[in-house]
């Protein structure tokens, strides 16, 4: 009898897993010359950049750790998440951006980067002397990628490396900004129309209108403006000032999701009919996550209480058909 009701169950649980929309994420190359990266310390200092794609999402993870805590963003390629920058409550922050000499195989695994920065990130405040030996390929540089570091002080390098040796970008105004080919087109020979191409210089143009009145919504139009003809980039602003993460992804809609990290929690900013907050989940939330789940769990949980009750209610009708029909073959088979 529970041999048939068995088969009974696992012919509806299946039905039911498969019939559950499962989100699938697929890896797939993204335009990498909308890819970029800025710093402005104006009235108050903002980092701002544009990465991913809605094929090669991004995820931000919370950890705590000697007193500190740390927003990462990893990237998801190669089907699986390499981690493309950090950001914690001291106002430190580091984000990694390819450029034309970048490889797959030069990217770093979650555990690779926090390795890799921990002291930045768990021990730090500000960005060491750059004439400080802690500064070397064997610590902070990344072979063919470029690498921006900032503290909320007004102190910003960029890093440009290739296999072999390194570079140090620094400028006297109130921001800097990184692209695909900027400031790889500062050391290497490349095409004039490449150079034509290149972001950077319409990027510092749109910092530059804003004056010395950048602020959020600024900042989050010009991101907005760099995204690519067809596709969206995750657009995340971060606020040191306020220890505060935006992120965005469509530049039609203006929704906006915020990220707290002195509280480790994440809610709908702007854009949106209702506010919904939560705490950061312990493995991180996607881009896609944000848009489908809306920071909220009552879909989710209502969800799961109306499946629960259906299986519940499958059961108990299958017992109280089943069982009746088994003792009348019972009772037929004793005659």
């Amino acid at each position: 009898m529970f041999s048939g009701i068995s088969k009974l169950l696992s012919t509806i649980l299946l039905l039911l897993i498969f019939s559950i929309p499962q989100h699938n994420i697929k890896a797939q190359s993204t335009d990498l010359n909308n890819n970029i990266g800025f710093v402005v310390c104006t009235q108050n200092v903002y980092y701002g950049f544009n990465s991913g794609s809605s094929e090669n999402e991004l995820r931000f993870r919370y950890t705590q750790q000697n007193r500190q805590s740390v927003l990462f963003i990893d990237l998801f390629e190669e089907n699986q998440f390499f981690t493309i920058g950090a950001y914690n409550n001291k106002g430190l922050f580091i984000l990694l951006l390819d450029h034309p000499g970048s490889e797959v195989k030069n990217r770093l695994s979650p555990s690779e980067f926090e390795n890799k920065y921990r002291n930045l990130l768990f021990e730090s405040t500000r960005i060491a002397d750059l004439n400080n030996s802690e500064l070397s390929m064997n610590n902070w540089v990344i072979p063919n990628m470029n690498i921006l570091i900032a503290d909320k002080f007004g102190k910003t390098i960029i890093i440009n490396s290739d296999e072999f040796e390194f570079e140090y970008v620094q400028n006297d105004l109130p921001y800097l900004g990184v692209t695909y080919l900027f400031p790889y087109d500062q050391f290497h020979d490349i095409p004039d129309i490449l150079r034509q191409e290149s972001n950077h210089s319409q990027l510092m143009t749109e910092i530059d209108k804003t004056d010395e009145n950048f602020n959020l919504e600024s900042g989050m139009e010009i991101l907005m403006k760099f995204h690519p003809e067809g596709n969206t980039k995750t657009s995340v602003l971060i606020s040191p000032s306020e220890n505060q993460v935006f992120v965005s992804m469509d530049k039609t809609t203006g929704e906006i999701w915020k990220f707290d990290i002195n509280g480790g929690t994440v809610e709908t900013e702007s854009g949106f009919d209702r506010n919904h907050k939560a705490n950061i989940p312990k493995l991180g939330i996607t881009s896609s996550d944000l848009i489908v789940l809306n920071f909220s769990n009552e879909n989710l949980t209502r969800g799961i209480i109306a499946i629960s009750i259906g299986i519940l209610l499958i059961i108990i009708i299958s017992i109280l058909v089943y069982l009746p029909r088994n003792k009348i073959i019972q009772q037929e088979e004793m005659k």
